[in-house]
């Protein structure tokens, strides 16, 4: 079992994840896990879960607890010890079990693995062996899965992210500082780049990005990086760089400073077999495509037309790109189109998952080396580690076939651009949260909830057709509760059919209430929740707030003026705030108002989800003010805009 709290709070028990909730669970379990078998007391638990503690706080820590015990035992054991619990885990040595003993369950948590790797990897640096020291802090940093303590109240996440968040970086720039002394510094430039413009205060990154472009014959960029840092430290805090950045300053310009030579590791391991002894291309390696897919006919006709064609002439690649909210169903049509093309594209089909709506979306080149590796297996000649050489080997590789690359969950358009095939007869299907709007010469399918036609023909596909039959006026009402949103009709299916005994008027009661809606779309691995929140969790803060504000009102459309308003905004700010979620696929675009005013909307479920942050995330006289400031000016709202 895999515990985790560097990134989402999660529990995995082998591949399923374990369903623990709402934030509150996921804090309480996280505290326990943060304290590494010390005790957490009540009142440091009760600080954690409310702003203002219920009478009943002791009772509902009782009940977490309880719940804790059933979700992760036998694995690991959550004990009461006055005056609080603690979480004991298996020890290492108990691992193994005694003689005659059943072996203990094992147990990962990804911060002591974070901390051990790293561990490890210190001390083969201060040993001088570079190569074990970059591989183990690589991984220590391969642990972290996303912003720490995700899905945790503000109290938990205030308290622990900023500790935590400069570890990982001191872990960052003691590997960054591995891999500049094995020689990798042409590898690092573009890393190090994007870690400046997030961070430009931290002056080893600078020395560190400094350094690397100085060994790339790049002095110039060296210096005006460094000209840049002293800006920005003039500007936010009134200084000038440190001595550290200072002499290396002086030594780039002077031009001594020492040069290395690649090391033994400089060279990706992975091999490709040359194009004249290529195996035979791999077989379709998709994943599976749900066997109940439904409707979508109309989007299945113009995909596989645009996809065909392109297979079939011979000409010109294709790109076709489905983007939409989570949930809607955008993987599943991408598969049942390309299982449709695979005679399209003799030479293989190949799946992608670009990991966009996680913490750590996939890079371009991790990306090109699987398609490499599927393509071309894995015996002979090396692969150069990046930039315009690996970028050409890609696609050479492509050059004489006719492949279907199925890019699946994009994080945008820079992550997908370098990946697109530019040879003829290749085919490239894209899905995505994100717009994709910049790519040349594609035009997304926007891809929306079912018809309610649709979403019944699901339900009945799963629950059975006479149990829907049975009780017509239940069905409906589940699907409506439902928002006709594909993932959500598939758990409320899936619901009936492990609860053979229940009347679907029963389900359809417990979806008609929204403030359980989140709990009741859940089972096994499938949590419409988890799928909201991994939206929500990547937007910036301001677009969070914003969300968390707009579900309080009392109706689900709303104006540009009413959001100015709530979020204490002017106009166009507000504006320009509300077309960032709808291109993040969090609110919607409706009907103009009155005067050609244009109007939005929330979802049903995207509020019932809402309603949870707003409780955990911001507070409580945040909220009061953003009504206050709507209630207060609404007699000066338009007539327009008050009739919507």
């Amino acid at each position: 079992m895999r515990f985790q709290v560097l990134g989402p709070v999660e529990a995995w028990r082998d591949q399923t994840q374990v369903a623990l909730g709402g934030p509150k669970l996921r804090t309480a379990f996280a505290a326990l896990l943060l304290a590494r078998g010390r005790v957490v007391t009540d009142s440091r638990l009760t600080a954690l879960l409310w702003e203002e503690p219920p009478a009943t706080c002791a009772a509902q820590i009782h009940t977490y607890m309880s719940r804790l015990r059933h979700l992760i035992g036998p694995y690991a054991e959550v004990v009461r010890q006055r005056p609080g619990y603690l979480l004991r885990l298996p020890s290492a040595g108990a691992a193994a079990g005694g003689p005659g003993e059943e072996p203990a369950p094992r147990v990962s948590v990804d911060l002591l693995e974070f901390e051990r790797l790293t561990a490890h990897g210190r001390r083969a640096a201060a040993d001088g062996d570079l190569d074990a020291a970059a591989n183990s802090l690589h991984a220590a940093l391969a642990t972290w899965s996303g912003p720490v303590l995700g899905g945790v109240t503000a109290s938990l996440a205030e308290g622990e992210r900023p500790h935590l968040e400069e570890t990982r970086l001191t872990v960052l720039e003691e590997r960054v500082d591995a891999d500049l002394a094995l020689g990798r510094h042409a590898a690092l430039v573009t890393e190090l780049m994007a870690l400046n413009s997030t961070y430009p205060l931290r002056e080893r990154l600078r020395g560190q990005l400094m350094t690397a472009l100085y060994r790339c014959d790049r002095q110039a960029d060296a210096l005006s990086v460094y000209q840049d840092g002293r800006r920005v430290l003039a500007e936010e805090l009134g200084i000038d760089p440190g001595p550290t950045l200072r002499n290396l300053h002086q030594s780039i310009l002077r031009g001594d400073l020492p040069p290395v030579a690649p090391p033994r590791s400089a060279t990706s391991t992975l091999t490709l077999v040359p194009p004249a002894a290529a195996p035979a291309p791999v077989a379709a390696p998709l994943p599976a495509a749900p066997a109940d897919f439904t409707g979508r006919g109309e989007h299945v006709l113009r995909l596989r037309n645009l996809l065909a064609a392109a297979g079939r002439r011979g000409d010109q690649p294709a790109v076709g790109a489905v983007v939409g909210m989570a949930g809607v169903g955008k993987t599943a049509l991408a598969l049942h189109v390309a299982r449709l093309l695979a005679e399209e594209y003799p030479d293989g089909q190949i799946h992608v998952d670009m990991r966009g709506s996680s913490a750590r979306p996939r890079t371009p080149h991790e990306a090109m080396t699987e398609v490499l590796r599927l393509l071309c297996g894995d015996s002979g000649g090396g692969l150069p580690a990046g930039g315009d050489g690996f970028d050409a080997l890609y696609r050479g590789v492509l050059l004489d076939r006719r492949a279907l690359i199925v890019l699946d969950d994009v994080a945008d358009e820079r992550q997908v651009r370098p990946l697109l095939p530019g040879m003829a007869g290749c085919g490239a299907l894209l899905t995505s949260r994100s717009r994709l709007s910049a790519l040349a010469g594609v035009r997304p399918l926007v891809l929306a909830p079912f018809a309610p036609g649709e979403a019944y023909d699901l339900l009945r596909g799963i629950a059975g057709a006479e149990r829907l039959a049975a009780e017509p006026q239940a069905a409906d009402a589940i699907v409506e509760a439902c928002g006709h949103l594909p993932l959500a009709v598939r758990i409320a299916g899936s619901r009936l059919v492990a609860r053979p005994h229940w009347p679907l008027a029963r389900l359809a009661e417990r979806l008609a209430e929204p403030h359980r809606r989140m709990d009741e779309l859940q089972v096994a691995d499938l949590a419409l929740r988890d799928a909201l929140a991994s939206g929500y969790d990547r937007l910036r803060p301001s677009a969070q707030r914003a969300l968390r504000l707009l579900s309080l009102l009392d109706s689900p459309h709303f104006c540009v003026w009413t959001a100015a308003l709530l979020l204490d905004l002017p106009l166009g700010t507000a504006h320009d705030l509300v077309e960032l979620l709808v291109d993040a696929h969090m609110v919607e675009p409706v009907e103009e108002g009155g005067r050609g005013r244009p109007m939005y909307r929330l979802s049903g479920l995207v509020r019932s989800y809402l309603a949870e942050r707003a409780g955990t995330d911001g507070s409580a006289r945040e909220r009061r003010a953003a009504l206050e400031r709507v209630n207060g000016h609404a007699h000066d709202r338009p007539v327009w805009e008050a009739s919507a």
